[in-house]
């Protein structure tokens, strides 16, 4: 109860014309003037765009920026967003921000409506045939769009609360997608990387698990780890063997996976023994002169022994 009871439930109401339309015929989708079947940028699962796609990224992007900035501060819970009563001022801030940005961004697409129509049916000529009768006019294509958010306060009848297990377990899961876009950022370096940047980009996420955790063990067991990472990063540059870059890539594929992270929660991997068998593998590493033959040296692959 005391996550309900300490966070505000956000809805989003967002909706954007997808410039796409079904397509309910084979006559509907296939046949340009020879008789072809129209290429795949045209297709896409049985629906066909109508309009060029680049033209919605902006207001599309509107509404990734409005679900970021909810789960920035809180969670997926009720078709909403579960965000903590004390960061609900900052959230509604951001979410307004986003809203005139949208109207503005809504504005434009509608004021280069009529050209982006004509430059889609010339770039597919062969095809205007399908587009010319099937794309709205600019007003009905207008209604299509809305951005609104609600607030709301919630408080469950006895004995039908929310799961605490299913909440904690869907934060975790949040948390999890960021360290998988975090350690795909960190295979992909070419170049070392500051202890600083990596702090900067752990922070949220403890942040996140701080606030939202609401004395619940399983949160608290995974922050308490992230907390035991972040102590031991250095600020100085680190590349790929640096041991600290092997430490923060494991842990973060561990948070990612939903299984493996059940191995943090249970206190099997800690980055404690972590920081240990590093050390382990480079104290017994060959001292200077030593034969090198099978003495691999340590490094990112290492790591798999602790998945």
């Amino acid at each position: 109860m005391e996550f309900i009871h300490g966070t505000t439930l956000v809805y989003l109401k967002m909706r954007c014309w997808s410039g796409e339309k079904k397509a309910s015929r084979d006559s509907d989708i296939h046949l340009g003037t020879n008789g072809k079947m129209p290429p795949q940028k045209l297709l896409d699962l049985g629906r066909k765009k109508i309009f060029p796609p680049k033209a919605l990224d902006p207001l599309l992007n509107k509404r990734k920026q409005a679900e970021r900035a909810c789960l920035a501060e809180g969670t997926r819970f009720m078709g909403g967003f579960a965000v903590r009563d004390e960061a609900i001022d900052d959230v509604v801030s951001k979410l307004e921000t986003i809203k005139e940005s949208f109207a503005s961004a809504l504005q434009q697409f509608l004021n280069d409506f009529e050209r982006n129509k004509e430059s889609w049916i010339t770039e597919n000529d062969e095809y205007a045939h399908i587009f010319r009768n099937q794309v709205p006019d600019r007003e009905a294509v207008a209604r299509a769009f809305q951005f609104e958010f609600k607030l709301y306060k919630l408080e469950p009848l006895e004995g039908f609360e929310p799961d605490e297990v299913e909440i904690a377990d869907q934060i975790l899961h949040e948390v999890g997608q960021e360290c998988r876009e975090m350690s795909n950022r960190l295979m992909e370096r070419k170049n070392a990387i500051s202890g600083k940047t990596i702090l900067k980009q752990l922070t949220p996420l403890i942040s996140k698990l701080d606030t939202l955790s609401f004395g619940n063990g399983r949160i608290l067991k995974v922050l308490d780890e992230f907390r035991t990472l972040e102590g031991s990063i250095p600020d100085e540059r680190i590349d790929q063997d640096h041991p600290c870059f092997s430490r923060v890539l494991t842990f973060i594929s561990m948070c990612a996976d939903d299984k493996k992270l059940e191995r943090i929660v249970s206190g099997d991997f800690s980055v404690t023994k972590l920081i240990e068998g590093l050390k382990k593998e480079v104290s017994d590493a060959p001292v200077s002169g030593a034969p090198l033959i099978n003495q691999p040296k340590p490094s990112v692959i290492s790591t798999g022994a602790y998945f």
